[in-house]
C-alpha cells in the first residue's frame, strides 16, 4: 500500500533568468520526518515557499494526500492539511499564550472546548497560559508556534529553522520536543542548518545544491557520503 503523504515532482522554479530550483522531486511517507538541508543559496528558502504556496513552482506539480495542490494557495493548502512554522515570529507580543491557541484553533473550526487545555498540557505550558509572548523566553515562543501549527491538525508540518537563535539547552528541548511529542504522529518537513539537530530528528535528509536534489538517504548514509562532505567543505556544518 502506497503511504506517501507528500510528493513533489520534477519542480522547478525560475526567476527571470536566474533559476533557484530545478528538477526537484521527493516523496514523504505517513509518519516521516524529513529534513531538507543544504549550504546557503542551496535552494531551501524558494522550496519553503514552493511547497507553502507562497511561490507557484514554473515547473512540476505538489501533492498532499493525494490532492494535486500546485496551483492552491497557501490558506487552501492549510485547511487540507499543510501547516508551517517561520524563521521569524509572526507572535503577538501582547497577547496571551491562551488566546494564540484559541484563535489557531477557531481559524480552523475546531471550537471543541479545552483545545487549547490539551495542547498546553502536551508540550508543558500550561503555567504559562495567561502570559503574553512579550514575557516568554525565545525557546518558548518557537513552542507556541508549532502549538498553533499543530491545532490545525496538519497531515504535513513544516518547520522552517525550528531552533534558529536558541540556547544549546533551548536546542536541546526542542529536539526532545520533535522526537517525543511530533515525529511519529504526522508527516514532516525540517528545514535546518544545525547538522546536529538534523541527525537527531530526521528519518531521511534530502540534500539540496544550486536548486538541485544532490543526495537522498538514511541520516547515517547522508554523513558518509563524499558528495555530501564536498558540498560542506569549509562551512559551519559540522563536515
Amino acid at each position: 500500500m502506497d503511504d506517501t503523504v507528500f510528493s513533489v515532482g520534477s519542480v522547478g522554479k525560475t526567476f527571470g533568468n536566474f533559476r533557484a530550483l530545478s528538477d526537484v522531486s521527493l516523496n514523504i511517507r505517513k509518519g516521516e520526518s524529513r529534513a531538507i538541508i543544504g549550504p546557503n543559496g542551496a535552494g531551501k528558502t524558494t522550496f519553503v515557499n514552493v511547497v507553502s504556496g507562497v511561490f507557484r513552482p514554473t515547473t512540476g506539480r505538489i501533492f498532499l494526500g493525494g490532492t494535486d495542490i500546485t496551483a492552491l494557495s497557501p490558506q487552501r493548502r492549510t485547511r487540507l492539511g499543510l501547516s508551517r512554522t517561520f524563521q521569524i515570529s509572526s507572535l503577538f507580543r501582547g497577547m496571551t499564550v491562551d488566546d494564540h491557541l484559541k484563535l489557531a484553533l477557531r481559524s480552523c473550526g475546531r471550537r471543541e472546548e479545552g483545545g487549547e487545555t490539551e495542547l498546553l498540557r502536551q508540550f508543558g505550558l500550561r503555567g504559562m497560559a495567561d502570559r503574553t509572548v512579550e514575557t516568554l523566553s525565545h525557546g518558548d515562543q518557537r513552542v507556541l508556534e508549532i502549538m498553533m501549527a499543530l491545532a490545525l491538525r496538519p497531515k504535513l508540518l513544516l518547520l522552517d529553522e525550528p531552533t534558529a537563535g536558541m540556547s544549546i539547552a533551548e536546542t536541546n528541548r526542542m529536539i526532545e520536543l520533535i522526537n517525543t511529542r511530533i515525529r511519529g504522529d504526522i508527516s514532516i518537513i525540517i528545514i535546518e542548518h544545525d547538522m546536529s539537530v538534523v541527525m537527531r530528528t530526521a528519518d531521511r535528509i534530502t540534500v539540496l545544491a544550486e536548486g538541485k536534489v544532490a543526495a537522498e538517504g538514511t541520516p547515517d548514509a547522508i554523513l558518509s557520503n563524499p558528495l555530501v562532505r564536498e558540498i560542506y567543505l569549509g562551512s559551519a556544518s559540522g563536515y
